[in-house]
């Protein structure tokens, strides 16, 4: 009879157990700081920029649907940011290819200090210019995000960056103006690339916080 009632409880808690399962977490970076900031990085790269980085650990569902931790470089001074971002991301299953710093070795392979457009991962620091341009990215001061390049490419008449890209605001981790991790960014104040005029950057956020307007301008 006891057997009975311990085999009767085991499966009235069966369910219970399963709503309690903790989701295996595939890693896709594991770098410490210093590789992640220091190493594999173009000559000249400044150190007042470099010592203001900060790595930041985050979850995100990947396009397998799987959930994937990975890591971001970004300014220590949107550090809360990203990360209350990236839990937004992950609790709303919003579909990401990879998140690996510049200087992981998977994206080192694609070019020179990984500075390569194919790519589809999400990143944010990375010290190099504007696209078309010689001022300093704000990629370049740890200000910016690229979330799944090749879903949100960049567009500028002729020119689509990562090339071949085609952007379709309806496949899974594209974004569009209604979409849910844009307006987050938003309330947040950053600023969003596919809301400007003479250029489509659907993959690109960017900001400058308070105090950091001088900073930046004597980078660009």
């Amino acid at each position: 009879m006891l057997r009975v009632t311990l085999i009767m409880l085991l499966m009235m808690l069966a369910p219970l157990s399963s709503l309690f399962a903790v989701e295996s977490v595939i890693m896709d970076s594991a770098l410490t700081p210093e590789q992640a900031i220091y190493e594999n990085q173009p000559p000249g790269t400044p150190e007042d920029v470099l010592s203001q980085l900060v790595l930041i650990d985050v979850r995100y569902w990947g396009l397998d649907g799987r959930l994937h931790q990975g890591q971001i470089v970004v300014h220590k001074a949107l550090a809360r940011d990203v990360r209350r971002i990236f839990a937004k991301i992950e609790q709303k299953r919003f579909p990401v290819e990879s998140v690996l710093p510049i200087a992981h070795p998977l994206i080192q392979q694609k070019g020179p200090y990984g500075l390569s457009s194919d790519t589809n991962n999400t990143s944010g620091y990375a010290w190099r210019p504007m696209v078309g341009g010689r001022s300093v990215s704000l990629h370049g001061l740890g200000l910016a995000i690229d979330i799944n390049p090749r879903l949100n490419p960049y567009v500028r008449g002729d020119t689509v960056i990562p090339a071949g890209s085609v952007y379709d605001p309806a496949r899974p981790g594209a974004l569009a103006r209604n979409a849910r991790v844009v307006q987050y960014f938003k309330t947040r104040g950053w600023e969003w690339g596919g809301d400007w005029t003479d250029r489509a950057d659907y993959m690109h956020f960017q900001k400058i916080p308070e105090g950091l307007d001088a900073w930046v301008r004597s980078y660009r």
